[in-house]
Order: C-alpha cells, then structure tokens, then sequence
C-alpha cells in the first residue's frame, strides 16, 4: 500500500451492513485515481467489517482500502478525529457509511481544489428522504470562488439554507486542516455542526460548485428522526443544546467580525426550533425539561450593544436578544406564538 496519497475518503462504520456496500461501492469506483479509502471500524460487531473485507479481496481497488479497528464503540467524534491523524493523502473527503457520491465527485472537487489554489472545495448536494419516501431536495450553490478571509464564513451563514452544515461533501486540504487544530467535539450529535462551522471560520479561500456531487439518504431508525419513536430521551435534547451552547459561547471572541449577526441569527433559530420541539413532544420526553431549562435554550451571548454595532439581521437579533431577558410569564406565550407562525408548533 502506499505512504502518500492525492486524497484520502475517511468513512466511519457502525451497524451499516445494510448500507455499506453501495457507499463504499461508490467510493471505490471513482473516476479519480489515486485514493486512499480509510475505514474506521467503530466496534459494531454486525457484518459491516465483513462486507468490507470481502470488497477489499474482490474490487480491484481493494489494495487501497485500510481499516482501523476501535477497540470499543467510541462515536462518530472519534473516528473522524483519527480519520484526520491517520489519513495519508494530501487532501481529505469524509462520508457517511449510508451516503454516496457521484463516480466523478473527487475529480471535479479535486481539480477546482487545486486549480484555484484553495483550502477547501465544497460541492452541491441532493437529500434523498427514504424515511417518509418524499420527493429528493436538491441544494444547489452557485459556481464560485471566495477568496479572502471571512468571505467563506459570509457566505455560508448568510445562506444557511443552501450551505449544508456537515462535513461531508467538501474536499479539505489536509495539512491545512492538520495546522489549524481544528477536532471534532467528543459529542455525539451534531458534531459536524460544531466543526462546519469552526472550519468556515478559518478558511481564507475556498470553491464552491454547481455539481451535485453528494447523496445525503435519509433513513429510518437514524437516532436523528426523532418522530420515528413515541418515548424521547432528554438527554439526546441536551446534547443538542450543548452544541449550540459551545458555538454561542464561541461568538464572545468573534466581535467585529461582519459575518457574526448572521451566524447569531442561525445559532438562536437552532434554539427557538429546538424550544418548539420540546413544546410540541413535551408529553413524549423523558424526564421532562424544567422551565428554567427551555427557557436556557434561548440564552443570548452578545449585550444589545454588539447587536447595534453591527447592523445585519438587526431586527430578528434584537427581537432574540430581549426574547431572552423575558419574564417567564411572557416568554412562553411568546415562544409558543413565534413557533405557531412559524409552524413549529
């Protein structure tokens, strides 16, 4: 096997045996050359190691395929963060072990990656929802590049909608990725929220394409879907919050930055839509969360001050800023309006 590599495809597995070989099939043939596809086998003892072994003898890129092996289930955070030490190619891809890619994915996002010079290189994306069986959503950004510092993080939380916080989908150079000291949470859920969104931070140039290069499979059973079961843990709710709690903590040392009102914006949207959904499956979650709880959720990190320096989204800003110093005998009546309007609810 090779030392060094062009690209690396980081893929984490556990208890994907009903997914892993189409994803990994999708790797294996890519137009793309010469690629390193480093499995991380995170201890779930259901055949998924299996099928991978069987490929690694059968494919003809089979020889290129190298599996780590946890020596006890240690979460998405973990294998990611060992993806990031371990990889030998200069430039990292992740995928999740029940997604796929377009056989020419690492090509266009490699050849933009290079040609421009650039730190990152994201693609478009589709989400196939295989949980309701609804109609595919394609997210499609426009062709450019973003050259300079803050102009990636702009972007990205001005147009939240279209930039997909996961780290998947989005080819990273990794010595650029290794210099920053960028890690994965050691949370397990929305650690890619957390990383996304450290990550544009950091970047000072980066391509964006039109090509759809990313299949994002929706399924049922996912810890995510949260409707799929009648009895919620609270403490999968928390962890949630205690994302958005750590990114919110984070804004205290982003004043003056032009992109922090959208960013701040996004982060109380998260809040205001995790509010809802405790309102909404309040019956259904277990134990129950205390008033003084939801209403933490909706903690405002900046003073009206930041807010007035900075004049984007100043208006929903302001309205969660004093939103947040209610009493609680108009917080919930507030909360529970927006969320109706909104749907929420």
């Amino acid at each position: 096997m090779n030392d060094q590599f062009d690209v690396t495809i980081g893929i984490p597995v556990f208890k994907s045996v009903k997914s892993i070989s189409e994803t990994l099939c999708s790797a294996l043939n890519q137009t793309f050359g010469d690629i390193e596809f480093l499995i991380v086998d995170d201890f779930g003892h259901d055949g998924s190691i299996d099928v991978i072994l069987q490929m690694c003898r059968t494919h003809p890129r089979g020889g290129n395929i190298r599996i780590l092996s946890n020596g006890q289930n240690r979460g998405v955070s973990y294998c990611r963060n060992l993806i990031i030490d371990e990889a030998r190619g200069r430039y990292l891809f992740f995928m999740d072990s029940d997604d796929l890619i377009e056989p020419n994915t690492i090509q266009l996002l490699y050849d933009a990656l290079v040609h421009n010079q650039a730190q990152v290189a994201y693609g478009s994306y589709e989400i196939v929802d295989n949980v309701n069986n609804g109609p595919s959503q394609v997210y499609q950004k426009a062709k450019m590049v973003l050259n300079g510092e803050d102009e990636l993080a702009m972007y990205a939380f001005k147009y939240n909608h279209i930039f997909h916080v996961s780290v998947c989908n989005v080819l990273i150079d990794l010595s650029f990725l290794r210099n920053t000291g960028l890690k994965f949470l050691d949370v397990e859920y929305w650690e890619d929220m957390a990383f996304t969104i450290e990550l544009v931070t950091l970047v000072n140039k980066a391509v964006l394409l039109s090509d759809v290069t990313y299949h994002y499979i929706r399924r049922s059973g996912s810890l995510s879907h949260y409707q799929t079961r009648f009895f919620l843990e609270k403490k999968e709710l928390q962890k949630n919050i205690s994302v958005i709690d750590y990114l919110k903590e984070k804004c205290s040392f982003l004043k003056g930055k032009t992109y922090l009102p959208y960013l701040l914006y996004n982060l109380e949207m998260n809040s205001f839509y995790i509010v809802c959904h405790i309102f909404s499956k309040f019956h259904r979650i277990v134990p129950s969360f205390t008033n003084n709880e939801i209403r933490h959720v909706m903690w405002y990190p900046l003073h009206i001050g930041d807010i007035v320096n900075n004049r984007h989204r100043f208006v929903p800003n302001v309205l969660f800023y004093f939103l947040s110093k209610m009493p609680m005998c108009f917080f919930f009546p507030s909360i529970w309006m927006m969320g109706k309007y909104k749907k929420a609810i």
